[in-house]
């Protein structure tokens, strides 16, 4: 069975759009102006919708499928992450669908959400991939291993999975 995304293109290439259309970061740790956010908006992916993440697959960034732990919309750095976006867009947080996640090991300490003119350490950093939908607005926060997750309003494909 495909996964589709809402406009009938299946989930990898909804995902691979979403990683391709997207380059550079232009905020880390703070994220955008409240007042002007700048979602990822390219076709979404949803796997999961408000808050029925149990049991169910969140599309991976590479396409694949990872199985969504069954309390991962209410662990504290997720649960922030879910607020942050619900802030920025204004609405309820039970809007907020998680539409991937994914463990992943970026490929330096920007973790994959360099600033321009920035130094970063060139290590390889064990981290966690979270793409959030409102509507059909897609917001990816970046985290390193059990920290808390960042904005990433420009991400690039700074990362592997596995």
């Amino acid at each position: 069975m495909t996964m589709q995304a809402p406009l009938g293109l299946p989930v990898a290439v909804a995902l691979a759009v979403l990683l391709v259309a997207t380059s550079g970061c232009a905020a880390s740790g703070d994220g955008a102006t409240p007042g002007s956010p700048s979602p990822t908006s390219p076709p979404s992916a949803t796997a999961s919708s408000g808050s029925g993440t149990g049991g169910t697959a969140s599309a991976s960034p590479t396409g694949g499928t990872t199985p969504l732990p069954a309390d991962l919309r209410t662990h504290p750095a997720v649960a922030a992450a879910i607020a942050d976006v619900a802030q920025r867009q204004g609405v309820d947080p039970a809007q907020v669908a998680i539409a991937a996640w994914q463990p992943v090991t970026w490929n330096d300490g920007s973790l994959g959400c360099p600033k321009e003119g920035m130094g970063y350490t060139q290590v390889q950093v064990d981290g966690q991939l979270l793409v959030l939908r409102v509507d059909t607005a897609l917001f990816q926060y970046h985290a390193r291993g059990g920290g808390p997750f960042a904005y990433c309003a420009n991400p690039s494909k700074g990362y592997s999975v596995g």
